[in-house]
Protein backbone atom coordinates (compact mmCIF):
# COMPACT_ATOMS: atom_id res chain seq x y z
CA UNK A 1 0.00 0.00 0.00
CA UNK A 2 1.12 3.24 -1.02
CA UNK A 3 0.47 6.56 0.75
CA UNK A 4 1.17 9.84 -0.37
CA UNK A 5 2.36 12.45 2.12
CA UNK A 6 1.41 15.70 0.99
CA UNK A 7 1.60 18.85 3.22
CA UNK A 8 -2.15 20.76 2.97
CA UNK A 9 -2.90 24.02 2.64
CA UNK A 10 -3.75 26.10 5.60
CA UNK A 11 -6.69 27.97 5.99
CA UNK A 12 -6.30 31.85 5.08
CA UNK A 13 -9.92 33.05 6.13
CA UNK A 14 -10.65 33.21 2.56
CA UNK A 15 -12.55 30.45 0.38
CA UNK A 16 -10.50 29.38 -2.33
CA UNK A 17 -12.17 29.20 -6.08
CA UNK A 18 -13.64 26.06 -7.86
CA UNK A 19 -11.47 27.17 -10.83
CA UNK A 20 -8.58 27.54 -9.64
CA UNK A 21 -6.37 24.71 -10.78
CA UNK A 22 -4.96 22.93 -7.70
CA UNK A 23 -4.42 19.43 -8.99
CA UNK A 24 -7.76 17.77 -7.81
CA UNK A 25 -10.46 16.73 -9.85
CA UNK A 26 -13.59 15.86 -8.35
CA UNK A 27 -15.88 13.04 -9.57
CA UNK A 28 -18.89 11.43 -8.45
CA UNK A 29 -18.48 7.85 -7.26
CA UNK A 30 -19.64 5.10 -9.44
CA UNK A 31 -21.35 2.68 -6.85
CA UNK A 32 -20.39 0.64 -3.34
CA UNK A 33 -19.07 -2.72 -4.36
CA UNK A 34 -18.60 -5.43 -1.77
CA UNK A 35 -15.38 -7.19 -1.54
CA UNK A 36 -15.45 -9.98 0.19
CA UNK A 37 -11.99 -11.66 0.14
CA UNK A 38 -10.50 -13.46 3.41
CA UNK A 39 -6.53 -12.68 2.37
CA UNK A 40 -5.98 -9.21 3.82
CA UNK A 41 -2.93 -8.21 1.17
CA UNK A 42 -5.73 -9.13 -2.08
CA UNK A 43 -8.29 -7.19 0.10
CA UNK A 44 -6.64 -4.51 0.41
CA UNK A 45 -4.95 -4.25 -3.67
CA UNK A 46 -9.11 -4.42 -4.08
CA UNK A 47 -9.60 -1.42 -1.85
CA UNK A 48 -6.73 0.68 -3.64
CA UNK A 49 -7.78 -0.12 -7.56
CA UNK A 50 -11.73 0.13 -6.77
CA UNK A 51 -11.04 3.62 -4.68
CA UNK A 52 -8.90 4.65 -7.77
CA UNK A 53 -11.42 3.87 -10.29
CA UNK A 54 -14.25 5.75 -8.36
CA UNK A 55 -15.73 3.60 -6.68
CA UNK A 56 -16.73 3.32 -2.80
CA UNK A 57 -15.56 -0.43 -1.69
CA UNK A 58 -17.05 -2.17 1.34
CA UNK A 59 -14.13 -4.83 2.34
CA UNK A 60 -14.87 -7.67 4.23
CA UNK A 61 -13.42 -10.75 5.46
CA UNK A 62 -15.85 -13.40 5.49
CA UNK A 63 -19.22 -14.24 4.16
CA UNK A 64 -20.42 -13.26 7.46
CA UNK A 65 -19.50 -10.23 7.61
CA UNK A 66 -20.45 -9.23 4.20
CA UNK A 67 -24.11 -9.93 5.16
CA UNK A 68 -23.87 -7.68 7.99
CA UNK A 69 -22.35 -4.99 5.97
CA UNK A 70 -24.93 -5.06 3.37
CA UNK A 71 -27.90 -5.75 5.72
CA UNK A 72 -29.26 -2.15 6.11
CA UNK A 73 -26.99 -0.86 2.61
CA UNK A 74 -26.97 -0.68 -1.04
CA UNK A 75 -24.84 -3.02 -3.14
CA UNK A 76 -23.86 -1.55 -6.83
CA UNK A 77 -21.25 -5.02 -7.03
CA UNK A 78 -19.88 -7.63 -5.46
CA UNK A 79 -16.32 -9.14 -6.21
CA UNK A 80 -16.57 -12.28 -3.67
CA UNK A 81 -14.03 -15.26 -3.57
CA UNK A 82 -15.65 -18.53 -3.56
CA UNK A 83 -13.59 -20.23 -1.18
CA UNK A 84 -13.91 -18.51 2.40
CA UNK A 85 -13.38 -19.65 5.83
CA UNK A 86 -16.81 -20.24 7.24
CA UNK A 87 -19.99 -20.20 4.91
CA UNK A 88 -18.77 -20.55 1.72
CA UNK A 89 -18.69 -17.54 -1.26
CA UNK A 90 -20.74 -19.95 -3.64
CA UNK A 91 -23.72 -19.65 -1.04
CA UNK A 92 -22.73 -16.10 -0.48
CA UNK A 93 -23.18 -15.30 -4.11
CA UNK A 94 -26.76 -16.96 -4.54
CA UNK A 95 -27.70 -14.67 -0.97
CA UNK A 96 -26.78 -11.52 -2.49
CA UNK A 97 -28.26 -12.56 -6.01
CA UNK A 98 -31.67 -12.72 -4.13
CA UNK A 99 -31.44 -9.67 -2.23
CA UNK A 100 -29.59 -7.46 -5.25
CA UNK A 101 -31.07 -8.65 -8.16
CA UNK A 102 -29.70 -5.65 -10.37
CA UNK A 103 -26.00 -5.57 -9.30
CA UNK A 104 -23.36 -6.95 -10.64
CA UNK A 105 -21.79 -10.29 -9.08
CA UNK A 106 -18.15 -11.45 -9.87
CA UNK A 107 -16.82 -14.66 -8.52
CA UNK A 108 -13.09 -15.12 -8.15
CA UNK A 109 -11.02 -17.72 -7.21
CA UNK A 110 -7.18 -19.26 -7.59
CA UNK A 111 -8.74 -22.59 -8.80
CA UNK A 112 -9.91 -21.21 -12.03
CA UNK A 113 -11.28 -23.70 -14.35
CA UNK A 114 -14.68 -23.99 -16.25
CA UNK A 115 -16.53 -26.04 -13.41
CA UNK A 116 -15.93 -23.48 -10.95
CA UNK A 117 -17.29 -20.97 -13.53
CA UNK A 118 -20.06 -22.82 -14.22
CA UNK A 119 -21.18 -23.08 -10.49
CA UNK A 120 -20.72 -19.69 -10.41
CA UNK A 121 -22.72 -18.54 -13.06
CA UNK A 122 -25.26 -21.35 -11.73
CA UNK A 123 -25.45 -19.32 -8.34
CA UNK A 124 -25.88 -16.54 -9.50
CA UNK A 125 -22.80 -14.92 -10.31
CA UNK A 126 -22.74 -12.89 -13.94
CA UNK A 127 -19.13 -13.05 -14.27
CA UNK A 128 -16.07 -15.64 -12.77
CA UNK A 129 -12.39 -14.23 -12.84
CA UNK A 130 -9.81 -16.56 -12.13
CA UNK A 131 -6.49 -15.11 -9.78
CA UNK A 132 -4.48 -13.76 -9.87
CA UNK A 133 -7.03 -11.08 -11.19
CA UNK A 134 -6.35 -8.81 -14.10
CA UNK A 135 -7.41 -5.29 -13.13
CA UNK A 136 -8.68 -4.59 -17.21
CA UNK A 137 -10.93 -7.59 -16.49
CA UNK A 138 -12.22 -6.90 -13.54
CA UNK A 139 -12.38 -2.92 -14.92
CA UNK A 140 -14.59 -4.24 -17.78
CA UNK A 141 -16.57 -6.62 -15.59
CA UNK A 142 -17.34 -3.63 -13.57
CA UNK A 143 -18.55 -1.60 -16.24
CA UNK A 144 -20.62 -3.72 -17.86
CA UNK A 145 -24.88 -3.51 -17.93
CA UNK A 146 -26.29 -6.52 -15.83
CA UNK A 147 -27.77 -8.21 -18.32
CA UNK A 148 -28.05 -11.85 -17.02
CA UNK A 149 -30.86 -13.64 -16.85
CA UNK A 150 -31.80 -13.76 -13.01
Amino acid sequence: MSIVNEELPIATGHARSRTENDGLKLEPVKGTVLIVEDDPAHRELLVELLTGWGYAPLPVGSAEEAEFAVRNKRMDAAIVDVFLPGRSGTNLMARLREKFPQSILIGVSAMSDSSMARKCKGLGADLFIGKPLAPEKLAQALQSRHTSWH
